[in-house]
């Protein structure tokens, strides 16, 4: 692009609101008082980028103004990118708002750990929206999430990062079996599958947990579940022992829905609390940290009053 070529572009992008208003209105008048700006201004804007342009934007009749044949591509373009700067500006406003932040999260974090926190967020005047979604959610796209809580080893490369807390993974089952986790003679405890950890690579797998002690055949093979908080509730339900995870199962040992049946062992996995650089400088990025914080800090005195520290 040639100098030339690069100060009609110039005047073209800032006579686009203007362009746009005219062919939407079909007047100068109606246009120049949607802008805010005297008509003579719209004129005169108008006469100069068409002297650079070389050619006319629009036909003038005692009626109405309606676009040229060049001026209709023109007008489309200066159109789109109206709507184009618009949706942004909305997003850049939604940034800086407290009033409803959406925090997208895994569905098994959200049912066992927020979901009961949510009357703290209300009296901490912290109005968000939960978010389900156990894949990586796109973050900083117009209509994204402001932020993702993520279960993993790390790290998200592009975005602001802040570790929320370790993990430990625990067997868990109905108070009735909690001390038959470990074979006995003539009689093997169930153990409960969550398919999705076995594949996720979360390190939330029976093989892991048992070591040596490990056998497939204290599955049940007529059930299989795909989600973490499905196997904690079959494990509520006295179906057979659940490995349960940091953040997933103190709400039900603190009520008596399930007790320990295995001790806890420490996985690299851990929750981050992720978002873009951009929302992380807000003050709606701050308060629900500070809410998160306070709700991981709960959760560890729990881990202390049912000694599973």
């Amino acid at each position: 692009m040639n100098k030339d070529e690069r100060v009609m572009l110039h005047k073209l992008a800032a006579a686009a609101p203007i362009l746009e208003a005219i062919s939407r209105t079909e007047s100068f008048t109606k246009a120049a008082q949607e802008l805010g700006i005297q008509q003579s201004a719209v004129s005169h804007k108008l006469r100069s980028l068409e002297s650079t342009l070389g050619f006319k934007l629009f036909t003038r009749t005692t009626r109405k103004v309606v676009p040229t044949h060049q001026g209709v591509s023109i007008c489309k373009a200066c159109r789109i990118s109206t709507d184009a700067i618009s949706s942004a500006l909305i997003e850049a406003t939604r940034l800086g708002e407290v009033e409803n932040t959406v925090l997208s999260l895994p569905s098994s974090l959200a049912m066992k750990w927020l979901v009961p926190a949510m009357r703290r967020a209300q009296k901490r005047e912290l109005g968000i929206t939960l978010d389900i979604d156990d894949d990586l959610t796109a973050l900083g796209e117009i209509g994204s999430p402001h932020a993702a809580i993520r279960f993993g080893t790390g790290p998200y490369p592009g975005l602001h990062t802040k570790l929320l807390c370790k993990c430990d993974v625990m067997s868990v089952s109905h108070k009735k079996l909690a001390t038959s986790l470990r074979p006995k003679v003539g009689r093997q405890s169930v153990l409960l599958r969550d398919t999705t950890a076995e594949e996720d690579g979360t390190g939330m797998v029976w093989k892991s947990y048992l070591g040596d002690e490990y056998e497939d055949a204290r599955f049940d093979k007529t059930m299989k579940f795909s989600r973490s908080d499905i196997a904690l509730q079959a494990a509520i339900a006295g179906l057979g022992h659940a490995l349960g995870r940091t953040l997933l199962v103190e709400n039900d040992l603190d009520v008596g829905l399930v007790s320990l049946s295995g001790p806890r062992v420490a996985i690299k996995s851990r929750y981050w609390l992720v978002t873009t650089a951009d929302f992380a400088t807000t003050q709606a990025y701050k308060k629900l940290e500070e809410w998160l914080n306070s709700e991981v800090k709960r959760s560890k005195a729990m881990q202390v009053a049912h000694a599973i520290e």
